[in-house]
């Protein structure tokens, strides 16, 4: 092996799977994850949820996110929690060092937990519990977790609640079953794949990582690297590695096209090919856009904007758009801290003002209404 790094002026290997904080890529995705994470920190919200595709680096995100973790956040880590109601409260006391008690009922262990949690909020320090692998929880022990996040003081939560997974985990959480849990989600973020630009960089980003930023790559790798891989993280460090090393065998400092295609081989991968079938819905959509552009130009007037969105029907019905500077902001059936919540907010988002009460103002997006404070938006 260092043989191989030697032969490529490399301190180490760049694409090796296991997740390492160190070679964490802050693609515009990965960045939005841990926003919210951190915002859920700053909030008093109880959960928060990361969605993704194997390989699309849940686990590298979330491993950033508690490397950069205060010393007054304590957090239990629960990986593949294929677990009841139960089992999970004895493996969160075991993660936060506790012994669980012989008394093994249910009722026993959560007032034991309770305890710590209050001890914790007393010393001043939060407390987290992180899910890895979600999916897997059966759908009482994520019911559980529901009835874990309502434990709190007169002010503030004892507990907050992160859970990964992949898109099975969305599917369960939409079930008739858990609509209570995830009317208590407002924080969700979906991971993806990286676009061409970004496994460019990713590629580039890894190799500066290991030492050389400067590996010789011919034309035409890193477009064949996306079309297998589709910027899945994993596969683009197993796709890498491997032509790397087939670049090795052949005594070849510069990495080609064959040396992705001989790793792909090995891996297994292919391209996925779109059929003329499945391409004419795409085509279709394209097409009524077209149109429906071209309908929209001639329905216009010459300012460009249509007749029933003028600024005259705006100010006659008195609404005014404005927008909101806060990172995520809490849309509230009532103007109050303690209403439900019915809709998050995200920065950048675009409201429209239909009524005040004090600090507060009622405000529509699309078909949802709610109440949020008016210092968190600012005008156009």
């Amino acid at each position: 092996m260092r043989d191989f790094l030697d032969f490529f002026g490399l301190d180490e290997d760049p694409f090796r799977i296991t997740p390492d904080i160190d070679y964490f890529y802050m693609s515009s995705v990965h960045q939005e994850a841990l926003g919210s994470l951190e915002y859920l920190l700053t909030s008093e919200e109880g959960f928060a949820v990361i969605i993704g595709e194997p390989g699309t680096g849940k686990t590298i995100t979330i491993r950033k996110f508690i490397n950069q973790l205060d010393e007054n956040i304590e957090y239990a880590y629960i990986l593949f929690p294929n677990l009841t109601p139960e089992e999970l409260l004895k493996a969160v006391l075991e993660d936060f060092g506790i012994e669980p008690p012989s008394d093994s009922s249910k009722n026993k262990i959560f007032s034991v937990l309770r305890d710590f949690l209050i001890n914790k909020k007393n010393e001043g320090k939060k407390v987290m519990i992180i899910v890895d692998e979600a999916q897997n929880l059966p759908v009482e022990t994520l019911e559980e977790l529901r009835i874990l996040s309502n434990m709190e003081t007169d002010k503030e939560k004892l507990l907050q609640i992160i859970l990964l997974g992949q898109p099975e985990l969305e599917e369960k959480l939409e079930s008739t079953q858990l609509r209570q849990l995830r009317q208590r989600i407002t924080i969700i973020t979906h991971l993806r794949n990286l676009s061409f630009d970004e496994t460019v960089k990713y590629i580039n980003y890894r190799f500066a990582k290991a030492g050389n930023p400067a590996v010789k790559i011919s034309e035409g790798v890193y477009r064949l690297v996306y079309r297998f891989t589709e910027g899945n993280l994993r596969k683009v460090n197993l796709l890498m590695e491997r032509a790397l090393m087939s670049a090795f065998v052949d005594n070849s400092s510069t990495i080609e096209k064959k040396h992705v295609k001989a790793g792909a081989e090995s891996l297994r991968l292919n391209i996925k090919k779109i059929s003329f079938s499945s391409s004419v819905p795409v085509l279709f959509l394209i097409l009524i856009l077209i149109i429906s552009g071209v309908g929209y130009y001639f329905y216009s007037d010459e300012s460009g904007k249509s007749p029933s969105a003028s600024t005259e029907s705006i100010k006659k019905d008195g609404y005014l758009s404005m927008k909101v500077k806060a990172y995520m902001l809490n849309m509230r059936e009532k103007p109050s801290k303690e209403s439900e919540i019915v809709y998050l907010l995200k920065e950048g988002d675009m409201v429209s003002i239909i009524d005040r009460e004090g600090e507060w103002v009622k405000v529509k997006k699309g078909d949802i209404t709610g109440w949020v404070k008016e210092k968190y938006l600012s005008l156009r």
